[in-house]
């Protein structure tokens, strides 16, 4: 036995020279997303001042925001919120993605059935709105949203993407998509190579985004809610969402806002009813 250790033994000088390097093991690093939950958690983007550890509970991304806003105003506030998961984790690549206690993982797409089975109702043919005609009014504010609005948003708060974020396959909403008319490209009209990039004037889209603030402050007018409805609804969401973005970015963009008291007092008012008393632990 001697003999077979003998051959098999490191030389000395190896052996010295490995202690050089001491081999050392560490536990395996805790996996953020198998933390086991007790209430059904909304995966966000991150807020936008971290730095004031958690009182901004707000996520900087607008769809996020608007579904934050929309469980808070069908009545669900018994629900958690994080902002350390990765986007490529969510749903289909994207955030926000609902977590319930089960595991399972919600898009926004069935976050509505999932709210309705929570309140053990749903929402009528009207989709909460005063009459149909009130309905189909809001089709047209949501495309002046998510056009006009959401164009001036992108320009002043430019987002940061990753390299897997641009890798990924899944859909995008780029900027360019909702600007009307479509910009032209940066290269690729009169060269060889293909088109790439894009050249957005930035006026006629901020005078866009004045127009659509002022028809949004004259058809709000005194009104509890957008539309006359007599209870939130999802075009509540997405404009308070929208409302209180403006209010957080750069001045130009901010005034316009400021300009009309009706606007800055119903987000006010809206931000009050959709902020949790006490924000857990991320």
């Amino acid at each position: 036995m001697s003999s077979t250790n003998s051959v098999f033994a490191i030389p000395e000088p190896i052996r010295k020279f490995f202690s050089l390097f001491p081999l050392h093991t560490y536990p395996a690093p805790e996996n953020p997303y198998s933390k086991q939950i007790t209430k059904p958690t909304l995966w966000i983007q991150p807020p936008r001042k971290l730095e004031l550890d958690g009182q901004d509970y707000f996520s900087r991304d607008v769809e996020c925001l608007k579904w934050q806003a929309y469980l808070s105003l069908r009545g669900i506030t018994d629900f958690d919120v994080r902002w350390d998961v990765a986007e490529e984790a969510g749903v289909g690549g994207h955030l926000p993605t609902l977590q319930l206690p089960s595991g399972k993982l919600l898009s926004t797409l069935r976050i509505p059935m999932w709210a309705d089975t929570v309140q053990n109702s749903s929402i009528d043919a009207l989709e909460g709105y005063k009459d149909a005609e009130a309905r189909d009014e809001s089709r047209a504010w949501v495309s002046l949203l998510e056009g006009a609005v959401h164009s001036e948003l992108e320009i002043a708060n430019p987002k940061e993407h990753t390299l897997a974020s641009v890798l990924s396959g899944g859909p995008r909403r780029a900027l360019e998509t909702v600007v009307h008319p479509p910009p032209a490209p940066l290269s690729g009209i009169s060269t060889p190579f293909p088109p790439s990039g894009v050249q957005i004037p930035s006026y006629p889209v901020h005078l866009r985004y004045r127009k659509a603030i002022q028809s949004l402050s004259d058809r709000l007018g005194t009104d509890e809610w957008l539309l006359g409805s007599s209870a939130p609804t999802a075009l509540d969401a997405l404009l308070f969402a929208y409302l209180y973005t403006a209010l957080q970015s750069p001045p130009a963009v901010r005034r316009e806002v400021e300009r009309h008291p009706n606007l800055v007092n119903w987000e006010s008012r809206v931000r009050s009813l959709v902020t949790p008393p006490k924000q857990g632990d991320i």
